[in-house]
């Protein structure tokens, strides 16, 4: 008889107690514990959520945004892109925000293969307005309607929390610009208008009026282009035939522009780092305002092979946009050539650094088709965000 094999019982499985959501760091007061998460890179944030409650509610609170800005650690959330889509003859226009949304296999220039980067539509409603400004993690701008004309209401959104709401109302349509936490706005009424040249406290949420232009064409119409801060001053963009001015905020009082400033400044520009960089004459240029001339940005030439698919310069887009220090191009060409109803909207990220004899260098970091659009679109706006 063959003596049976002993079997040895199958062992229950012990179940481990839960992890106790409350640990050595959890302990600390939420004062340290924000300071914490100010220093480390957002992009983490999302994970930090998912540990536990305290956590998710300490990431969504204002004292951590504030946090960052007291740390000098904000960072770039990303780029909103505003177009209007002409749909149906005699009704108004479509206006559709887009944000700048992380996507795989992108292809940086190197033939490297990485992260890549398109626009998406924006799923929470936003006004448009041509003066919209960035503060930190906020968008202002009036509310506008392409066919009844700009109102003096005032919104505010903050894309931390995603809400957005109304502020006081300023009295006409105007071109904005940010400095020291107050927005600059003027133009958008008649040469008489005794309100044609604004600023809005942020803090205090209080409207002043300010010196009006003595030129009265700039005052007419919607002379005014654009307008941005360079070293302290506010730099007026106007039309053609009109002459560009500067607006000294600290004494109050305005000086035309250099003849040699408004030479090549042309309506794609912006301001990084008090420096102004603009797209003229199919090149890409910065203003050296001690040397009094305009110089190219060395180190984009190669750029200039995206956009030779354009057929006609006049009808093509061309944005420069500060993306935290760095220079964000945004063009269209089409799709096809000839062949396509079709617009790609192109975006190339550029870090700027200086090189012998104050030259300024671009290096592309990355460039590539972030939207396709149908070619009766109109760009109205982009704006960078940071938090």
């Amino acid at each position: 008889m063959i003596p049976e094999e002993e079997v040895e019982p199958p062992q229950k499985k012990t179940k481990l107690p839960p992890l106790p959501c409350q640990s050595s760091f959890l302990s600390l007061p939420n004062e340290i514990i924000v300071n914490c998460f100010a220093r480390i890179s957002k992009s983490s944030y999302r994970s930090l959520s998912l540990v536990c409650k305290t956590f998710r509610s300490l990431i969504s609170s204002p004292d951590l945004y504030a946090a960052r800005s007291q740390l000098g650690t904000t960072e770039i959330c990303g780029l909103y892109l505003c177009l209007r889509f002409s749909t149906v003859p005699f009704k108004e226009p479509t206006r559709r925000w887009f944000t700048l949304s992380a996507q795989p296999n992108r292809n940086l220039t190197d033939g490297r293969s990485c992260r890549g980067n398109v626009f998406v539509p924006f799923d929470n409603f936003l006004p448009y307005s041509n003066s919209a400004v960035s503060i930190g993690s906020k968008i202002y701008g009036e509310h506008m309607s392409d066919y009844f004309g700009p109102s003096s209401a005032i919104w505010i959104y903050d894309c931390r929390t995603r809400t957005w709401g109304d502020v006081p109302n300023m009295k006409m349509k105007r071109s904005a610009c940010v400095l020291d936490d107050k927005i600059y706005v003027m133009g958008g009424c008649d040469s008489g208008g005794i309100n044609w040249f604004e600023m809005f406290d942020i803090k205090t949420q209080t409207w002043r009026t300010l010196p009006e232009n003595p030129d009265v064409k700039v005052r007419m119409g919607d002379n005014v282009q654009k307008i941005d801060v360079v070293q302290g001053n506010i730099y007026v963009k106007t039309g053609a035939e009109v002459k560009d001015w500067i607006y000294d905020v600290k004494e109050g009082k305005w000086s035309v522009a250099e003849e040699y400033l408004s030479l090549l400044w042309s309506n794609s520009w912006c301001v990084i780092d008090n420096v102004i960089y603009c797209y003229s004459c199919s090149r890409y240029k910065w203003y050296d305002l001690d040397g009094r001339m305009w110089r190219d940005v060395k180190g984009l030439e190669r750029l200039n092979r995206y956009r030779s698919a354009s057929t006609d310069f006049r009808n093509c887009m061309v944005e420069l946009v500060n993306y935290g220090g760095k220079l964000a191009i945004l063009w269209d060409r089409f799709e096809r050539p000839g062949r396509s109803q079709n617009k790609n909207i192109w975006c190339a990220m550029v870090a700027l650094n200086r090189g012998f004899g104050g030259s300024i260098w671009g290096k592309i970091e990355w460039v590539n088709v972030v939207l396709t659009v149908p070619k009766s679109y109109n760009f109205l706006r982009c704006i960078a965000l940071s938090v």
